[in-house]
């Protein structure tokens, strides 16, 4: 009996372990922060061709984000649109630190902006 209850926390120890470190390892590689940018330009126009030879159409964007506490990072990031984004819109960015890549993106209402980051767009 004694054993099976040691084999059993081996087992479970193993388990934790090999979970916990994926765990891990994907909350450092795709894991995001919250920052915040307002588009200030119409982008870059980027045209390439996907495996089928279409044409396929995006705009990269290259501009400083800011954290809630107003600290700066400069991105690039693609719209993911066939358009330019919306001028002055304001954008809540997922960004990883690990990576220094923007993993996503989404448009907020200028009161979701916290006051330190919107301080730093209107400067």
């Amino acid at each position: 009996m004694r054993k099976r209850v040691i084999a059993s926390g081996i087992i479970v120890a193993i388990f934790l372990f090999i979970f916990g470190g994926a765990y891990f390892w994907y909350k450092s590689n795709y894991g995001t922060e919250n920052y915040y940018t307002q588009i200030i330009n119409q982008g870059t126009k980027i045209v390439e061709k996907d495996d089928s030879g279409s044409q396929v159409v995006d705009y990269m964007y290259h501009q400083p984000i800011y954290d809630q506490n107003g600290q700066q990072v400069m991105a690039k990031f693609r719209g993911g649109l066939e358009r330019p984004l919306k001028l002055h819109a304001y954008l809540k960015v997922g960004y990883n630190t690990k990576r220094h890549q923007v993993i996503s993106w989404e448009k907020v209402a200028k009161k979701d902006v916290p006051k330190a980051a919107l301080k730093q767009l209107h400067e």
